[in-house]
């Protein structure tokens, strides 16, 4: 028997924590996020930020820095600026998570739902760094797992996110 992601909470990279169940009946796309500026990454933030304005009230985006790929308490306040430059207030930005497999224990809890067949019931899919999606329907279901090369224009994507 899997487990609801409703019952998980993600810390925002402005502080407070902010609980999953009050996005129940709503889709949710997780998307890891690059913690290195570089053109191909404020070309991404630009992406995610006009899928938000797309499907606004039908997909709530949770954006998620990783700590597998350098996020750093040291550089939040820089990570929080650049995020905030480019995404809508509406992105819910976490702070920084682990995400991968390979840190076992330290694993935060939603991505151990995210990654693992025997909580979310659908995909064994491990994080392999920025640009992974996750994609959950209004009902709490895991139903698309998105690897780094699929791009957020990608037909395949915007299909998912208009299925029921």
């Amino acid at each position: 028997q899997g487990q609801s992601i409703y019952q998980y909470s993600v810390k925002s990279i402005h502080g407070p924590n902010r609980p999953l169940h009050a996005y129940s009946g709503r889709k949710m796309l997780f998307i890891t996020l690059p913690v290195n500026r570089s053109p191909s990454a404020d070309s991404l933030l630009r992406s995610i930020d006009s899928l938000g304005d797309a499907y606004e009230g039908v997909v709530k985006i949770i954006a998620v820095p990783s700590i597998e790929d350098g996020f750093t308490v040291a550089q939040r306040p820089q990570l929080r600026q650049w995020y905030r430059d480019f995404l809508d207030s509406s992105i819910l930005i976490t702070d920084g998570m682990r995400t991968r497999k390979s840190s076992g224990s330290q694993q935060h809890p939603l991505f151990k739902w995210l990654t693992k067949v025997e909580k979310n019931q659908h995909f064994n899919e491990d994080v392999n760094g920025p640009r992974m999606k996750f994609l959950v329907r209004a009902s709490g279901e895991l139903y698309a797992v998105f690897r780094a090369r699929t791009k957020l224009s990608s037909q395949t994507l915007h299909m998912a996110l208009q299925a029921p």
